[in-house]
């Protein structure tokens, strides 16, 4: 297993799975024990077995923390391709074409302070990418009235 796992943010993680699985477990067995009683109901048997079925819930979260920290995941085989490829007549192939594709890629990543493009050249692309994105729009909008 990793070091990482062992780090303090991880034994804290641990810690609480732990913690939450033997809560989970505690509170199902005093509902099922309550349900068992002459003053219980249908009621507290259920919620006895729902309290593990909340633990298991811990469980696989855990697992899928520990699963990701061993074996991550890249960013691009993890996100699903949202549309079908620019053909070479599709008119938001234009806007491609006039700027670097790196920088649509990393626009969330820019802050204020980094922008060195002008106010005029900052319009005249942000007016681009409008008119990219209602190509895009156009082209994905379904013909004809929308079903209820």
């Amino acid at each position: 297993m990793r070091r990482v796992l062992f780090s303090p943010s991880w034994l804290v993680r641990h810690a609480l799975a732990l913690f939450l699985i033997g809560l989970f477990a505690r509170l199902g067995w005093w509902q099922w024990e309550k349900g068992q009683s002459a003053r219980g109901t249908l009621q507290n048997l259920f919620y006895g077995v729902e309290w593990p079925i909340f633990a298991a819930a811990v469980v696989f979260g855990w697992w899928q923390m520990v699963r990701e920290e061993r074996h991550p995941t890249r960013v691009n085989e993890a996100m699903p391709r949202i549309a079908p490829p620019l053909g070479a007549n599709d008119p938001a192939a234009e806007y491609l074409d006039k700027i670097n594709i790196s920088t649509v890629n990393t626009i969330g990543e820019n802050t204020i302070g980094e922008n060195s493009i002008d106010d005029e050249e900052g319009e005249a692309e942000l007016a681009s990418y409008n008119r990219y994105l209602a190509a895009l729009h156009e082209r994905d909008a379904p013909s004809g009235p929308r079903p209820r």
